[in-house]
């Protein structure tokens, strides 16, 4: 009996321990005097407040006390939330503290996070500051988010100090007369790889916020009016080749001014419009451009803050590609093909020029969270001179407008329902566009099952040049169905995706093939308590079998297994396979419709090994080999190293080069003048090298450049013609010349001041070259020779933005 007992009363310690976060509390007070933000905790409404100290380790030892103690008071008046921490350690030195930019994660660095779900959706806000002072914050349905706020770090004998200043418009909460929020604190020791938390979760969990502490005594705290304006002026200076005809080049050089605005305005606490007048995004980073042999989209990342921020939201099923709001004009390379005999190109702007857009978004007390979006680009017009020196515009992309609209209704239990729709108007001699779709996620009560669907409608409203202002009308339909178990150590999951061979949502989404039938399993299997020789592991097995719904043949066949360790020095150690083991037949691959390609079975093998990130020096090397497992043999290699030196706490470089060669890969190379459809068998080989240097002069100041050289090259070997039935046969007759030599060189130069809160004077240089021929060169070094030699377009842009706050001006 007495076992009994003591047993009895031991589980009911380690469900205690376990589920304590579900019962934390931390009560917070209103100050009639605020604390001043300056990094020392000499402030009365410090000593209002009781301290918030019982923290508990999560990693490396979970459920365990913490090597560091931790200290957090919070408390409030009619216009912010103020928080401060003392963060102990032994000694100053033991801090990691290199500095960095704003919202940089990946800052090797000791932090501190607060976090509040304030409508208890488990969607939080989180502020966060390193030892250095860095700022970051995000929501956890949007990384992106950004809120003006104030901080101070000071760096004392036995730790460091953090304190925060955080205002009402940077956040949305209910207008109710007491709130209780979801609440946590986190706090991270680099040298032990330490993660700290208030309210302890566990990491198997699909979603932690689910076990996050309470956070009470707000009282009579109102909304403010949340309206900020930013305007900004850019001045930009370009010089960009043009080709003449005699085949030489000149430079056409212009300068240019421009005025605009952003606008964001909180239309109530639920609700918030964002506005960008004449935007100007000269100074983005300059994309990856590659050399595209597939049949596929290459899909650039998003770099326009406008586009990446507050965009959770449109998010649905990729029915929202935001690259496609400012494209290239779809008549940009045809035009050489648009002009007589005798013309030459004078102007071909790359880029259609987005006049205004707006987004809308919030949820209300009810969960329903409210899409909104819009955006216009202006006709796009090209300039070609003759041999008289007139000019001639041409029309080389319509005025566009581009909309959306999202309803996410959110469910107990981190279930949620959604509907979306977008649509793309453009002048009636060109296509339209419409998408509608609705999804849902159902979960149980513990998180631990789940099921996902979805269903979308794309309309083609293709103008018919046959009859004047008859639109034809081509509809499609695409549906997924999936059901997993989406918590625990062990996961897995199957899914059903259907996509109608007339399904198109590229007018304002994306899409890589349509006309097929997807089934995938997978298998997930992660440990997280330190074993002999590791302290975390992830494995994961993965089965696609893809299938043309009108032919039923197989398209695409593919197991993936991985398994990534974490070695108990911290470094990480991967290895892995692919198999491509059934016959199948790509539909796409013979760029004409009713043909296929056979696609032969093939498989590789990678395996990837990183040191401590923590160290000076962090050093991560990949490696895979592949080849056919049927009737060709080829060989294609890959490797890459990526290398980043912290010179010292605010200088760092970082090397990332690649190679590949595939020595025999089979693809489409042309249609030659019987109509045959041509396919080489090439040797392609590519090497991409980067090269970025920092150096924080300090948080609000940086100067940074970042190099990149990529060159693909192709070398036909043999050429076939592709047959009825999918095969190839050897072609000997075809002697048209496709080897070919692709070379993108960028380099960005920025200098950034943020000289107030929210406001900043950047500087930025850009210096590009985009080359293509079919001259081979024998080495890597007079490639590169030969491209710096070729033609570039050089631009320099000088922006200056200021932030303008109804909340601050009008401080009460």
């Amino acid at each position: 009996m007495k076992r009994a007992v003591i047993l009895s009363v031991f589980i009911i310690l380690n469900l205690v321990g376990l589920s304590q976060n579900y019962l934390k509390k931390y009560t917070t007070v209103r100050v009639a005097e605020p604390p001043v933000i300056d990094g020392i905790l000499n402030d009365g409404a410090w000593k209002k407040v009781s301290v918030c100290s019982d923290f508990i380790q999560r990693e490396p030892a979970f459920n365990t006390v913490p090597t560091q103690k931790t200290e957090v008071w919070i408390v409030y008046d009619n216009n912010a939330i103020y928080v401060a921490a003392y963060i102990y350690e032994p000694s100053a030195d033991s801090i990691f503290r290199m500095a960095g930019s704003r919202d940089d994660q990946s800052i090797v660095a000791d932090k501190f996070y607060i976090g509040f779900d304030t409508y208890n959706t488990f969607d939080a806000y989180v502020f966060g500051l390193t030892a250095s002072g860095v700022q970051m914050d995000y929501k956890d349905s949007d990384p992106t988010f950004d809120a003006v706020w104030q901080s101070k770090v000071k760096i004392v004998e036995n730790g460091w100090i953090a304190e925060m200043k955080i205002p009402y418009s940077a956040l949305r909460f209910p207008s109710v007369p007491e709130q209780e929020w979801g609440f946590q604190v986190i706090r991270t020791i680099t040298r032990n790889q330490e993660y700290i938390q208030w309210a302890l979760t566990e990491r198997t969990l699909a979603n932690t916020r689910t076990q996050w502490g309470r956070i009470a005594g707000f009282k009579d705290i109102k909304p403010p009016l949340r309206l900020s304006v930013t305007p900004f002026a850019n001045f930009f200076y370009n010089s960009e080749p043009v080709a003449n005809i005699d085949n030489s080049t000149s430079y056409q050089n212009s300068n240019s001014y421009n005025f605009g605005a952003d606008l964001k305005y909180g239309i109530n606490e639920k609700y918030t419009m964002d506005l960008t007048l004449l935007p100007d995004f000269s100074q983005t980073q300059s994309d990856n451009k590659v050399k595209n042999l597939s049949y596929t989209e290459v899909v650039f990342n998003e770099n326009r803050p406008f586009f990446k921020e507050g965009t959770e939201l449109f998010e649905k099923d990729v029915l929202f590609y935001s690259r496609r709001i400012g494209q290239t004009p779809g008549g940009y390379y045809y035009l050489p093909y648009m002009i007589s005999e005798g013309e030459k190109i004078k102007k071909n702007p790359s880029v259609s020029k987005l006049l205004n857009a707006i987004k809308l978004s919030g949820r209300n007390n009810n969960g329903l969270g409210i899409g909104v979006f819009n955006a216009i680009t202006d006709n796009m017009y090209a300039i070609v001179e003759d041999a008289e020196g007139n000019d001639r515009k041409i029309l080389t992309e319509p005025l566009t407008n581009y909309n959306m609209v999202v309803f996410d209704q959110a469910l107990k239990n981190n279930s949620s329902v959604y509907f979306i729709n977008t649509n793309v108007l453009r002048d009636k001699k060109y296509n339209d566009a419409n998408v509608t779709g609705s999804g849902f996620t159902f979960m149980d009560k513990k998180n631990k099952w789940a099921t996902d669907g979805s269903i979308s409608l794309s309309q083609q409203y293709m103008a018919d040049t046959t009859a004047e202002n008859y639109f034809g009308n081509q509809l499609g339909t695409k549906y997924f169905i999936g059901v997993r178990k989406a918590s625990g150590n062990f996961q897995f999951g199957y899914s059903h995706t259907y996509v109608g061979k007339t399904f198109d949502p590229s007018d304002m989404g994306y899409q890589v093939i349509g006309n097929k039938q997807k089934e995938r399993v997978y298998l997930l299997y992660n440990t997280f308590i330190p074993k002999k020789y590791f302290r975390e592991s992830y494995n994961s097995f993965t089965f696609d079998y893809l299938t043309n719904p009108e032919t039923t043949k197989s398209v695409f066949s593919q197991i993936n297994y991985d398994c990534t360790l974490v070695l108990k020095n911290y470094s990480t150690f991967s290895i892995g396979t692919i198999i491509n083991p059934f016959k199948a037949y790509d539909y796409y691959e013979p760029r004409v419709a009713g043909y296929y390609s056979r696609v032969y079975k093939k498989y590789a093998f990678y395996t990837n090994l990183g040191s401590d990130s923590r160290k000076q020096l962090y050093i991560n090397f990949n490696m895979s080999y592949g080849n056919f497992i049927e009737k060709y043999s080829g060989g294609n290699i890959n490797f890459g190293v990526y290398a980043l030196y912290r010179v010292n706490n605010k200088f760092q470089i970082v090397a990332n080069s690649g190679y590949s060669n595939d020595n025999y890969d089979i693809g489409f190379a042309n249609v030659d003048s019987l109509g045959n459809i041509i396919y080489g068998g090439r040797n392609l080989r590519v090497y991409e090298n980067i090269l970025s240097a920092k150096y924080v002069i300090k948080n609000d100041m940086s100067i940074s450049i970042r190099g990149r050289h990529y060159w693909n090259s192709g070398n036909y070997k043999d050429y076939y013609t592709l047959q009825a039935d999918g095969e190839i046969s050897p072609n000997d007759v075809y002697n048209e010349i496709n080897d070919y030599s692709y070379n993108a060189f960028n380099i960005d130069f920025i200098y950034s001041w943020q000289f107030a809160p929210g406001s900043t004077i950047s500087i930025v240089y850009k210096n590009a070259i985009e080359t293509e021929g079919q001259i081979i060169e024998s080495s890597w070094s007079k490639n590169f020779s030969h491209t710096l030699d070729s033609p570039q377009t050089n631009s320099l842009s000088v922006k200056i933005l200021y932030y303008l706050d109804y909340a601050m001006i009008n401080k009460k």
